[in-house]
């Protein structure tokens, strides 16, 4: 590959959604923490799920932020906010399918088959 290429691919790789969304780990457990959540959750509750600190939680928050998958829950004369995902979303429900399968296969037990060779 020649250095035009690997500059091209890594400015692609910089820009592409996937790579943003998920800029670091922090927002994809903020992730899972809200698809596993059965109501909307402040965000100490997000941060306990999560194993994180409420700083980084609030990062996560931010940063996601922009791709408009988050439900805010700003009722007045409550504190804190309350997040949840926006389960009418098209990203959501991808985002869903997609941990889903990557969990499923994560854990998947390997089987063992036998070849040709075994016998």
């Amino acid at each position: 590959m020649d250095e035009q290429s690997t500059e091209e691919y890594t400015r692609l790789v910089e820009e592409n959604g996937l790579a943003l969304l998920f800029a670091n780990r922090v927002r994809a457990r903020v992730v899972a923490t809200l698809f596993y959540a059965s109501e909307p959750l402040p965000v100490d509750r997000i941060a306990a799920g999560a194993g994180v600190d409420r700083t980084v939680v609030h990062e996560a928050l931010d940063g996601l932020e922009p791709f408009g998958i988050l439900e805010v829950d700003r009722a007045e004369g409550r504190d804190p906010d309350r997040y949840a995902l926006d389960e009418s979303d098209d990203l959501v429900a991808s985002l869903r399918t997609v941990a889903e399968l990557a969990t499923e296969r994560y854990h998947r037990e390997e089987i063992d088959i036998p070849s040709d060779a075994d016998e």
